[in-house]
């Protein structure tokens, strides 16, 4: 039953990953992310400095972040769609500030709202695009220029009308999208997010790939405004961002492998496991455990898989239970996913130390929770590969 489900669960992950829109969008984060990444870390070594001119900057960032990504949101969207780039995104952005001036809304509180219309925006644009030029009536330079003006008139009057009815409906849609913060943001919201993305890794599929395409927008504006906040000297918001998952849910990649790795390093009494830990003990500190994942393998291994899914939601849950009475716990800054979990959790969290006795506490977790699956696994191996077997332990 699981084998026939699984190649449809694939088909509508690889649908939703096709979606144009979504598609541009996660294109124009990912390509954004080494900007504000390196900004963060200015930012917060800033915080050592207390240079206030930076943080204005940072300030300054954040409020023009949804412009920077709108703009290369249009970029993808208009290559895709086999638009003119420029054209794409000049509507774009005029629409965002026209929008922002007209309802009096934040760019930055209002950022995803702004986007979501900026969808339908450009989807009647490209429509509007089809509408057949005049041939026959003029000569060919002056029947094309009427109709550039003729097409730029109808676009225009598509974004009055998109302007109006979106400014009219902001609030609803504002109060939805705050419900979606309040979701993904509470324990139980983030223990879905972990069990998802562990249960698609489970089966083969990139978790983290899919659930980012969908969250990653929400995440990223949540962490804009606990940044936003904290350089304005206020408290942050939101525990969920997309940093505390990965310092604090996914250390050594996800499923929290990076205690397993150590243990099949230091005492795996098996070849393979032995050799997989030597092999996989750089690239775990770094959080790559695509070696683990389908090496060891924890890919429909009914041993291992109990510990992949417990051991990142007893992280969550211990995690969201220490940060949530300190607001300035709460991650606030972007840091680069390759960095050691106890230096990028140092980071996001604006460099307090009380973080780092949290991590240290989450990395001793992930090594007590894999240990009796761990050592129940290797006897297995280590039994079938002294009597030369090929027995499937992951099947038993």
């Amino acid at each position: 039953m699981l084998e026939k489900g699984m190649p449809m669960l694939q088909f509508y992950v690889e649908k939703v990953n096709d979606l144009k829109h979504l598609k541009a969008l996660k294109k124009a984060i990912v390509d954004l992310l080494p900007e504000f990444i390196a900004g963060c870390l200015i930012l917060w070594i800033n915080r050592y400095i207390k240079w206030e001119s930076i943080d204005q900057a940072g300030l300054l960032l954040c409020q023009l972040y949804p412009l920077f990504l709108i703009a290369a949101y249009g970029y993808h969207y208009a290559q895709d769609a086999q638009c003119s780039v420029v054209e794409i995104i000049t509507y774009d952005i005029s629409f965002m500030l026209l929008f922002s001036y007209l309802g009096n809304v934040s760019l930055l509180e209002g950022c995803l709202s702004i986007l979501f219309f900026t969808f339908i925006l450009n989807s009647f644009l490209h429509v509007s695009s089809k509408v057949p030029s005049i041939k026959g009536v003029l000569p060919q330079g002056a029947g094309d220029y009427l109709h550039k003006i003729v097409l730029l008139c109808l676009n225009f009057i598509i974004m009055a009308v998109i302007i109006y009815c979106g400014v009219s409906i902001y609030p609803m849609l504002l109060m939805l999208i705050n419900g979606i913060y309040f979701a993904i943001n509470s324990i139980y919201g983030i223990l879905i997010v972990v069990l998802i993305t562990v249960f698609f890794w489970s089966t083969g599929m990139h978790g983290v790939a899919f659930i980012s395409t969908l969250l990653r927008p929400f995440w990223l504006q949540m962490l804009m405004l606990n940044m936003s906040n904290l350089l304005g000297n206020q408290s942050p918001l939101y525990i969920g961002t997309e940093p505390f998952y990965q310092w604090h849910v996914w250390i050594g990649g996800s499923g929290t492998t990076l205690g397993l790795v150590i243990l099949m390093r230091c005492f795996s009494k098996s070849n393979h496991l032995r050799a997989l830990g030597k092999a996989a003990i750089k690239s775990g500190w770094v959080n790559i455990n695509e070696q683990i994942i389908f090496g060891t393998p924890i890919v429909m291994n009914k041993v291992m898989m109990i510990p992949f899914f417990l051991t990142p939601c007893l992280c969550a849950i211990v995690s969201y239970i220490w940060i949530f009475p300190h607001s300035l716990l709460y991650p606030s800054f972007l840091s680069p996913w390759v960095f050691p979990f106890l230096l990028g959790g140092f980071i996001s969290s604006g460099g307090t130390l009380k973080i780092l006795i949290l991590l240290i506490v989450l990395f001793i977790i992930s090594i007590i929770v894999y240990l009796p699956f761990f050592i129940y696994y290797d006897k297995q191996l280590k039994k079938s590969e002294e009597t030369g077997g090929a027995a499937c332990i992951m099947q038993e």
